[in-house]
């Protein structure tokens, strides 16, 4: 009988989490794992019905009062920051009506596992109130000022997985918890990526103000000869926004949205038939928060594995992307700036697409998860030490 890992999350969007999805698949081989997750409900109504995964269902009415709660509340936290500028308003679905029903769920839970995995912060201080020692899983990066930061045992963490060293410096560097840097990277296999003719541009990701696709849109409204598809789920309010302030570009066909959900390698796939993609940030975001100016982002090394170089800002977390030389990183969104990007990939861009498979092939997934299941075999006394 194989030994048990659960995998624990406090999210209700697990299938726009490849990292998750993609490390039950290397620990199957050799574990029974489950993960727990959430109903979806906002970001998207998907599921991942191919893999061991129980869905916590919320309160539908609770959520959205939850939902409408932490918009007022929020946007009084803004005024209060300007007055207060350490404040902190902590979204209360996320922060504690989730966590409630989670917890309930581990108290309850009988299937005892071998191994247990929490993804971030919130999901690990309520893992850690039901089992000893429990492997961390950081995915997204609270600034450490955090209020779940200072309720969590650290000692009681077992191992740590983490996107990059800047992120565990920032996070954890003051412990000497085991480690294992594993970037938010796709399983790439060369023979899987089309070589299609490429054309046009595409923005993969989340299509949400705060990662300024508004800016996106921007440059190309002054630009008609050029077309963009904008492939991913996103936030209600900016599509409306979308489809009031770009509807000439809408109703003309140079912006086409796509919100169709794919698995990774069809995702790739779909990605491999354009040119350059774009992988911005908004300015205020990155200063505010240290999860994107540290992020070695999803979207963007799916562009890498579909050989599409990109466009993106410049931070810590996107450095990789220059000394590869697989894109171009800009310091502003102006349209000119962004337009001479693009005219600099274009004028080299066999040398730009090569170098996005060598960062494909270095960052895999499958290659970088590979200590890490050794790892857990060791621990769960199934490899030898």
């Amino acid at each position: 009988m194989k030994k048990k890992i659960l995998i624990v999350t406090l999210n209700d969007y697990i299938i726009y989490q490849p990292t998750v999805l993609n490390l039950y698949d290397a620990l199957s081989v050799d574990f029974e794992v489950k993960v727990i997750s959430f109903e979806p409900m906002f970001s998207t109504r998907q599921k991942d019905t191919n893999r061991n995964i129980v869905y916590l269902k919320t309160n539908f009415f609770a959520g959205q009062f939850f939902a409408k709660f932490d918009f007022l509340i929020s946007k009084l936290a803004k005024v209060v920051k300007k007055l207060s500028p350490g404040y902190t308003y902590y979204h209360q679905y996320y922060n504690w009506y989730l966590p409630s029903i989670l917890k309930r769920a581990l108290k309850n839970y009988e299937d005892i596992p071998d191994i247990v995995i929490a993804a971030d912060f919130p999901a690990l201080h309520v893992a850690q109130r039901f089992f000893n020692k429990v492997h961390l899983l950081s995915l997204e990066i609270e600034n450490n000022t955090n209020r779940y930061y200072k309720l969590i045992d650290k000692t009681r963490i077992r191992s740590v997985v983490i996107q990059s060293q800047m992120r565990y410096d920032y996070l954890l560097g003051e412990t000497n918890i085991k480690k294992f840097i594993i970037p938010n990277s796709p399983v790439f296999i060369p023979s899987n990526v089309s070589q299609k003719s490429r054309r046009d541009f595409i923005w993969a990701g989340s299509i949400d103000r705060r990662l300024a696709v508004m800016e996106c849109l921007n440059f190309f409204k002054q630009h008609p000869e050029l077309k963009l598809v904008l492939k991913g789920g996103g936030d209600k309010k900016t599509k409306k926004l979308i489809d009031k302030k770009y509807f000439d570009l809408l109703r003309s066909g140079q912006v086409v949205i796509n919100r169709e959900y794919l698995p990774e390698n069809e995702f790739i796939d779909f990605l491999s038939g354009y040119k350059i993609g774009f992988c911005f940030y908004s300015w205020d975001l990155i200063k505010a928060s240290f999860n994107y100016y540290s992020a070695p982002s999803g979207k963007l090394l799916m562009c890498m594995a579909a050989g599409v170089p990109i466009v993106g800002c410049n931070i810590p977390g996107f450095k990789f992307v220059e000394e590869y030389g697989a894109g171009v990183l800009i310091d502003s969104y102006e349209p000119s700036v962004i337009f001479n990007a693009i005219q600099k990939i274009q004028d080299d861009y066999d040398k730009y697409a090569a170098a996005c498979y060598r960062i494909a092939a270095d960052y895999s997934f499958e290659k970088n998860v590979a200590p890490y299941v050794l790892y857990l075999k060791q621990e769960a006394g199934i490899a030898d030490k």
